[in-house]
């Protein structure tokens, strides 16, 4: 199974409560009960890097 973005790839993701986060792929994983990829995307919040765990494939676009 090929992932949709690449690790270290630039992207724009919108969390469920509606916040927009532009981060950077980490990691991805296979979801075995939704059978559907799932993310990890960092990014930069106060100079500190956070992490974004198992972000769904559909919440996520690619920044240019």
């Amino acid at each position: 199974m090929e992932a949709k973005f690449k690790k270290g790839q630039s992207v724009r993701i919108t969390k469920r409560n509606g916040e927009v986060i532009d981060g950077v792929i980490r990691d991805w994983d296979y979801n075995i009960c939704t059978f559907g990829r799932e993310y990890d995307v960092d990014y930069m919040k106060d100079g500190q890097v956070w992490t974004v765990i198992c972000v769904p494939e559909n919440a996520i676009k690619e920044l240019l």
